[in-house]
């Protein structure tokens, strides 16, 4: 026996979720680079970041941004003389202005080092210098009217004058400079041409700070959003050339491992199937808000993470990505398992609570379900209106009052589904039940799509159903061996009985010795005669209730047919001194019929008369035309009294005659009725006291 059989879907599944992060890492990168090559750098042929439109303008951004710092530092009464002339632009400074001085606050909030009587541009004035150094732009800016610089070096003994903090800044190689007017760079898209038109510069000629002086570090030291920017153009530049390659590999390989995950989920050594764990039983909603605070602690991990070191960030980032991989994997496996094993909406709370208040109303009965159906409808349909004519008068709101209808509307067509479903499956069970009344046991009544007392009780039909039906396959069996019972029997004595009607026509040819003699050999004539009838009587009657009879059907006269086999039982009649009377209509009447087994249905019936009619009476037979059909009627005065049924009557071997001094099998009635039948063709048999009454239908012909 193999013990902790290893399960390689398993296996496979979860060196694919190692390998998942990675190739989504890969197809990210290449699609971030070329989103951002395509819309943000819009200079794909651009090798160098310095020369992008996108460094350009954060470069001059930065500048704007710190233009006014010597005005705001210095004095805020004469900040009007420094905006420009237009109405517009005096707004937008002014209001620009009002909120800068009160968040740089240099001195008092921020802490500037400030260094008094230093000479700016022939005068004694000021500098301040800005503690912040990490930042990678540096810049000069001089109020040479005020005497007032700023700047955000840091104050050292290289630092300790104009010329000295110029020289600091003018080492780097990316510079951008602003003296009388005159720009002085290196970096495109901020030459004079080039920014001449701006309503920044415009600003800039018109205030009172004329000398500026800015430069970027080289290899961007500290990590500002210009050393980011720039590692996202480097990457971004890697990333569009070999994009082409990599997104196409990346998201087939993903692909493929996808399926291998998802094939993986849920399979263990143990056996097949899916196997389910304590948090894939749980309330799907609850496994939902597990996983969503497992993810919260992975993004509190980006939040956390204050320090600038490069080690600490990458140490915060890679810790809450894993946190929320592993989130997202949990909830991947608990919603593929809960698929496979179709439980995905059965776990929710949603799904218990409706199944709960299902089953309260299943436990209903019938009509107390529509009743509350109906109630619940119209409960909602006046809370609806309610509220729609509340906020109609009170507030006019129309998306509240289409809401409200909308309500209504589901909910009457909820209702409505559901009276009409409950309706449709009680017009089945009356079906059924009606199919079960008229003898078809093969009733088609699906109890699955059936629910609560409807359920069971075609649960019940089907069961009652079943029962007929082996009720009736158990009779036609008995009615099978009976007659296959008969048949056999009857052949076995006709083949002796063959012999003895020959031997006994030998004797009546040969002298008897004596009276007596030839008196024995009449009767055993007569018997041998009366059991050879009797066992034909036996294979035709077999022959017809079992249907297998080979039927010619043809078109028949009913009066010609009627008065042939009247007139064979002429002579019978006379001996018994019976009188028939006999009404025929004037026109021919057709059926469709069999002619050799009719007559032997009516020679039958005229056979039963003359042997059970009371002697001196009258017989009767009638044909009457229908509209659609041909009635035969014969009656007669029994003369002995019917104190059997008629379904007693129909039985084979049971005769009106009780004493049983007539001679007859008591099939003839019983053969009668199934030839009639198999002919297609009603038979029946009326009692009103020692009247008997025997009617045929049959179906009327065109002539």
């Amino acid at each position: 026996m193999e013990k902790n059989k290893i399960s390689w879907a398993r296996v496979s599944k979860n060196i694919c979720y190692f390998l998942a992060p990675f190739f989504g890492l890969i197809l990210i990168a290449c699609v971030t680079g070329l989103v951002i090559i395509d819309t943000d750098i819009e200079v794909e042929e651009t090798t160098n970041y310095y020369d992008t439109k996108l460094f350009s303008n954060n470069y001059f951004n930065s500048i704007y941004s710190y233009f006014y710092i010597p005005v705001l530092a210095n004095d805020q009464s004469n900040n009007q003389s420094l905006i420009a002339t237009e109405e517009s632009q005096v707004e937008e400074y002014t209001e620009y202005q009002d909120s800068s001085y009160e968040r740089y606050g240099l001195v008092e909030y921020y802490g500037y080092d400030v260094q008094e009587g230093v000479i700016i541009n022939g005068k004694k004035g000021t500098i301040y210098y800005n503690r912040n150094t990490n930042n990678n732009f540096k810049y000069l800016m001089i109020d040479s009217q005020k005497a007032v610089a700023v700047t955000n070096l840091e104050h050292t003994m290289r630092t300790d004058s104009i010329e000295e903090i110029k020289e600091v800044i003018g080492q780097n190689s990316i510079y951008w400079n602003f003296q009388q007017g005159k720009v002085d760079t290196n970096i495109a898209h901020l030459s004079i041409e080039e920014i001449r038109y701006k309503t920044q510069y415009k600003n800039m000629s018109n205030a009172n700070i004329k000398e500026v002086y800015t430069s970027l570090e080289d290899n961007l030291p500290y990590k500002d959003d210009y050393a980011l920017t720039k590692l996202t153009y480097d990457l971004s530049m890697k990333a569009n050339t070999l994009a082409p390659i990599l997104i196409p590999l990346c998201i087939a390989v993903l692909l493929a491992l996808g399926l291998i995950i998802l094939n993986g989920i849920g399979k263990k050594g143990k056996g097949p199937g899916i196997h389910l764990n304590g948090f894939d039983k749980m309330p799907l909603e609850l496994a939902f808000v597990i996983g969503f605070l497992i993810a919260g602690i992975g993004i509190s991990c980006f939040a956390a993470v204050t320090s600038e070191l490069r080690a600490v960030i990458f140490s915060g980032v890679v810790i809450g990505c894993l946190i929320i991989y592993l989130a997202s994997m949990l909830l991947l496996e608990t919603v593929v398992k809960r698929m496979k094993t179709h439980t995905l909406w059965k776990t929710t709370i949603l799904y218990m609570i409706g199944h709960g208040i299902k089953n309260i109303f299943d436990n209903r009965k019938f009509a107390t379900k529509l009743v509350l159906a109906y109630g619940g409808f119209c409960l909602v349909g006046g809370i609806s209106i309610t509220a729609m004519l509340y906020a109609q008068y009170n507030y006019g709101d129309r998306a509240t009052i289409f809401f409200w209808f909308l309500v209504i509307m589901g909910v009457g067509i909820r209702t409505f589904m559901y009276l009409f479903q409950k309706m449709r499956q009680f017009e089945n069970i009356q079906k059924a039940l009606q199919a079960i009344y008229e003898g078809n046991t093969n009733i088609d009544l699906d109890s699955d799509e059936l629910t609560g007392t409807l359920k069971q009780m075609a649960v019940y039909i089907e069961d009652i159903a079943g029962g007929l039906s082996n009720a009736i396959q158990a009779s036609l069996k008995n009615e099978r061996q009976k007659t296959e019972l008969i048949t056999n029997v009857s052949h076995d004595i006709k083949t002796p009985l063959t012999s003895i009607i020959n031997y006994v026509d030998l004797l009546k040819k040969e002298e008897m010795p004596n009276e007596k003699a030839k008196e024995y050999l009449e009767i055993l004539d007569s018997k041998s005669q009366r059991l050879k009838r009797l066992t034909e009587d036996l294979v035709e009657a077999s022959k017809a209730s079992s249907g297998n009879i080979k039927l010619k059907m043809e078109k028949i006269n009913v009066n010609e047919l009627i008065k042939q086999v009247s007139g064979e039982f002429e002579d019978r009649f006379k001996e018994r001194k019976l009188e028939e009377i006999m009404t025929l209509p004037e026109e021919n009447l057709f059926i469709q019929a069999d002619g050799r087994y009719l007559y032997r249905v009516l020679e039958n019936l005229y056979s039963n008369s003359s042997k059970y009619a009371m002697e001196g009476s009258r017989i009767y037979l009638d044909v009457v035309p229908k509209q659609t059909s041909v009635v035969i009627q014969m009656k007669n005065v029994s003369k002995e009294k019917l104190n059997i049924t008629t379904d007693e009557l129909m039985q084979r071997f049971v005769r009106g005659d009780s004493s049983r001094n007539i001679e007859g099998s008591g099939l003839g009635l019983s053969i009668a009725s199934s030839l009639t039948e198999l002919q297609g063709g009603k038979f029946h048999i009326y009692l009103d006291g020692d009247l008997f009454k025997v009617t045929l239908g049959f179906e009327k012909m065109k002539e």
